[in-house]
C-alpha cells in the first residue's frame, strides 16, 4: 500500500514536470516566432536585402511598406511585384532575389504615412545587402 502511494506520487511529479516542460517549450517557440523578421521570398536566386526603417533618433517604424518590381528572364519579359510591411522593430527582409536582373538596379520603394524614399539595389555588385532607411519627419 505504501509503495503504491509513493509510486503514484512520483508519477504525479513526473507528469507535472513533463507538462511544465511542454508549456515552457511552447512559450519559447512562440517567443522565437514573434521575434522573427517579416520575410518575402521571390524564389528567383540566392540574393537578399535586409531593411531597417526608422525615423530620426533611431525610432523604428512599424508597418512601413516596402515594394519592388523585379523584371527578369530574357529581355525582362517576366515581372514580379513584391511588397512587405516592417515589424515593430522597423525590420523587413527580401530573399530569393536573382543575381542578375533586367535593367538594374532594382528600386525598392519605402512608404510610411505619405512619405516615400527609394533605395537602389544592384544584386550583381552586392548580392546580400543591408539598408537603413531614415524617413523624414512631417
Amino acid at each position: 500500500m505504501i509503495r503504491s502511494i509513493r509510486s503514484s506520487r512520483i508519477l504525479g511529479q513526473v507528469l507535472v514536470a513533463v507538462l511544465l516542460g511542454l508549456g515552457f517549450s511552447g512559450w519559447a517557440s512562440a517567443r522565437s516566432q514573434a521575434a522573427s523578421v517579416p520575410t518575402v521570398n521571390a524564389s528567383l536566386g540566392a540574393c537578399s536585402v535586409d531593411f531597417t526603417v526608422s525615423q530620426k533618433l533611431n525610432h523604428p517604424l512599424y508597418n512601413a511598406q516596402i515594394s519592388v518590381r523585379i523584371a527578369y528572364g530574357f529581355l525582362g519579359v517576366k515581372k514580379m511585384d513584391l511588397q512587405i510591411g516592417t515589424d515593430s522593430n522597423g525590420k523587413a527582409r527580401f530573399e530569393g532575389l536573382p543575381p542578375e536582373v533586367h535593367d538594374p538596379p532594382l528600386r525598392f520603394v519605402v512608404k510610411h504615412n505619405g512619405r516615400t524614399k527609394t533605395v537602389d539595389y544592384w544584386p550583381r555588385v552586392r548580392c546580400h545587402a543591408k539598408y537603413s532607411v531614415i524617413m523624414d519627419a512631417r
